[in-house]
């Protein structure tokens, strides 16, 4: 695949707001086959398909394989699409366009919900918790979270900014019905609106902050602020995770190889970031070492799960309450690294 030259302002935080042109192959999953013909799991050679964000840690693996070989000589082809956001990623598992894809706990959780007869997404790995995400708005009408009343506060469908508005709300004692909120579908029409005076705030993350600030805005709060923070997952099917347990046991092993390699040889690896997609070195360098880049599943990322479950439910995001623990599956993880895996089912 090759990765296509991105101009400097389509870095995007690597979870959910992302939003440039897509690439990859949508070739279907090659696993080896028995003498019948039948699909079987062989951790030796695989291909696997994961659907990306821009500059997430398996788009940066992906540059990885491309410039050393890095997966293909442990016996894996890396085939990635990227999408504007986690959701969609989501979509494209549904449809049978990747094996994997990630969400950040609200839109899982939320899609979950509002597909309880037909869901089989299971999170397997938590790859990152952040808290780098900021109020960005125009202070000529929001200066404060109580200004956010009567504007219009910029949103995305079905991604964690509801969530952020909604506690934002709730802390601050403001009635929902008194914001208007507009969606975007990505970071880049959020832009266009902060230069057009379209909307007053919008939720981004660290990697963006610049690009609101060259349109005038200011930061009003950060979701540390109200004490959240963002857990970003892996996800498959079940039926995937099943029939392919030690393939992603195996590249999740070989992805932590990959990260230790990017961390030894960061300068090198940053120009190739940079030839690839436009990004500078020194800003691609201080977003990887801001982030976290090994995979585990503790109580708190459970927890987390239950908790904004619990408030998609009862703020009428879908209508029928469930058990998180039926969509995880931590199998493949505890194969890799069983240390990692620290959660227990706490509902009833």
């Amino acid at each position: 695949m090759k990765i296509y030259k991105l101009i400097v302002s389509l870095f995007l935080a690597f979870s959910l707001t992302l939003s440039v042109t897509g690439c990859g192959n949508n070739a279907s999953s090659v696993s080896a086959k028995a003498n019948d013909g039948a699909v079987t799991d062989n951790p030796d050679e695989f291909t696997i398909r994961i659907g990306v964000n821009s500059l997430d840690n398996n788009f940066l693996l992906k540059i990885l394989d491309n410039h050393t070989d890095f997966l293909k000589d442990k016996g894996i082809t890396l085939e990635t699409t990227e999408f504007s956001a986690g959701i969609n990623t989501i979509d494209a598992i549904t449809t049978d366009t990747v094996d994997i894809g990630l969400f950040a706990t609200y839109a899982g959780v939320n899609r979950i919900g509002n597909t309880l007869s037909d869901s089989e997404l299971r999170a397997f790995a938590m790859i990152d918790k952040s808290s780098n995400y900021k109020l960005y708005a125009n202070p000529n009408t929001v200066k404060k979270p109580e200004d956010l009343v009567g504007h219009i506060g910029v949103s995305q469908a079905g991604v964690v900014f509801e969530y952020y508005y909604g506690e934002l709300f709730n802390q601050y004692g403001i009635d929902p019905k008194d914001v208007t909120i507009t969606n975007v579908g990505s970071v880049q029409e959020a832009l266009a609106l902060a230069a057009n005076s379209g909307g007053d705030a919008y939720w981004t993350g660290s990697a963006n902050y610049k690009m609101f600030e060259e349109k005038g805005w200011k930061p009003v709060i950060g979701i540390d602020d109200l004490g959240i923070y963002m857990y970003t997952f892996l996800v498959a099917d079940e039926s995937y995770l099943q029939a392919h347990q030690h393939e992603v046991a195996k590249y999740l092993k070989v992805s932590e190889e990959g990260f230790a390699y990017i961390d030894e040889n960061i300068d090198q690896f940053a120009d190739w970031v940079s030839a690839d997609t436009g990004l500078d070195k020194e800003i691609f360098k201080a977003e990887w070492n801001a982030r976290r880049h090994y995979y585990s599943f503790e109580q708190e990322a459970y927890d987390d799960l239950v908790k904004i479950k619990n408030w998609c439910y009862e703020n009428g995001r879908f209508d029928t309450n469930y058990q998180i623990e039926k969509y995880i599956n931590t199998d493949a993880l505890a194969e890799a690294f069983p240390d990692r895996v620290s959660w227990e089912a706490t509902e009833k």
